[in-house]
């Protein structure tokens, strides 16, 4: 049997993170992650004259929603509104606890 060897980061949810790097982890373009922005389900963390960076929160979110669009063809909306309603169940489930 073959043994994959993977490199990884760990990210903190309060790092940021350029817009380059959220789009190299995410696979895609920086077009796909303005368009989260201008939906408002993403919000740059930092902002500078030219350059976005993001939470760990929001690569969290990003990834869910690209891998909803990609796997069951979620328009953006949809896909936002599937997070949101998964982040308050997780909220709902941390106070039971």
């Amino acid at each position: 049997m073959e043994h994959t060897i993977l490199d990884g980061i760990v990210i903190e949810e309060r790092e940021n993170i350029s817009l380059l790097e959220f789009c190299e982890i995410c696979k895609v373009d920086a077009e796909w992650v303005t368009a989260l922005v201008y939906e408002g389900i993403l919000e740059p963390a930092q902002t500078g004259s030219e350059h976005w960076f993001f939470s760990g929160t929001s690569l969290r979110r990003a990834l869910i929603i690209n891998r909803l669009q990609q796997d069951l063809d979620i328009n953006l909306a949809g896909a936002a509104l599937v997070v949101e309603l998964l982040e308050e169940r997780n909220a709902l489930l941390a106070r039971i606890n």
